[in-house]
């Protein structure tokens, strides 16, 4: 399997998150990602939302591409929705800088995904044509059995999942259920640790990141059960780096927290080769 990072390593820094708190600061560039791959010894970076490559021009990713070229880093990226549109704008963006994955996810779905289902059966040709997978990522807003029944609808083999390790907890739906359910069809996983404490009167539970191996994720056995069905997969580190004090501060934390990931997960990876 191939490790990356992503948008969503650095969400404070990307623009990925918090947008209102961060857009009049500095981001991340799709540049300044390839490089930092390139440092860690990394195969893969995904480009999620921000930096918008579906904005740029040709020659700004050809000039991406070149580089990811240069640093022997592979390209994925990744949309929202299944507006044909919206995925053909980035599809034009994922041919421009030799991307073979995308990635999308359906935070306002319709009943049962019927609409959805019939954008990709529009557009999912123009992606076999392209040599470009498509990724749809598990999200609280549908049932982990909802989108496997549409991976097991549309029937299309540049179809998979993008398996979330915490998004489907929003739902009520435990880690092993939906990696029951969604690993046989997963092309590309997000590891993201998380803790979960009890409230300070022991009413509800609160969720929160953590720092990749020091959580409640089993990583290793959830890599393993991955490896076992695609062991040619892309798995990105992601992370929920709490705000904190400040934006700077955030920013910081998430730095840090990504070096201690990339050195968790690459021997855990290279444990199942």
């Amino acid at each position: 399997m191939r490790l990356g990072i992503g948008s969503y390593t650095y969400g404070w820094h990307s623009g990925t998150y918090g947008w209102e708190l961060t857009k009049d600061r500095p981001h991340l560039t799709a540049e300044d990602l390839i490089e930092r791959a390139a440092r860690f010894g990394l195969p893969v970076v995904q480009i999620v939302l921000r930096p918008a490559l579906d904005e740029m021009d040709d020659t700004a990713l050809q000039r991406i591409r070149a580089l990811a070229e240069a640093r022997r880093v592979e390209i994925e990226v990744g949309s929202t929705g299944s507006a044909p549109a919206q995925l053909r704008r980035w599809l034009r963006a994922a041919r421009a800088v030799n991307a073979r994955l995308m990635r999308t996810i359906f935070t306002q779905p319709s009943a049962g995904l019927a609409r959805e289902t019939a954008q990709l059966r529009e557009v999912l040709p123009e992606f076999r044509q392209a040599g470009v997978a498509l990724a749809v990522e598990n999200h609280e807003t549908s049932s982990c059995h909802d989108l496997r029944r549409l991976i097991e609808t549309v029937g299309d083999p540049n179809l998979g999942v993008c398996l979330d390790s915490v998004n489907s907890l929003g739902r009520g739906e435990g880690v092993w259920e939906v990696a029951d359910v969604l690993l046989p069809f997963t092309i590309n996983l997000h590891v993201k640790d998380f803790t979960v404490t009890r409230g300070g009167t022991d009413m509800g539970f609160a969720i929160t990141g953590a720092p990749t191996g020091t959580g409640q994720l089993d990583i290793p056995r959830l890599l393993a059960r991955l490896h076992g069905y695609r062991p040619d997969a892309s798995v990105i580190l992601e992370q929920w780096t709490p705000l904190g004090a400040s934006i700077e501060a955030a920013i910081a934390e998430q730095e840090s927290w990504a070096v201690d990931g990339v050195r968790f997960l690459k021997p855990a990876i290279a444990a199942l080769k």
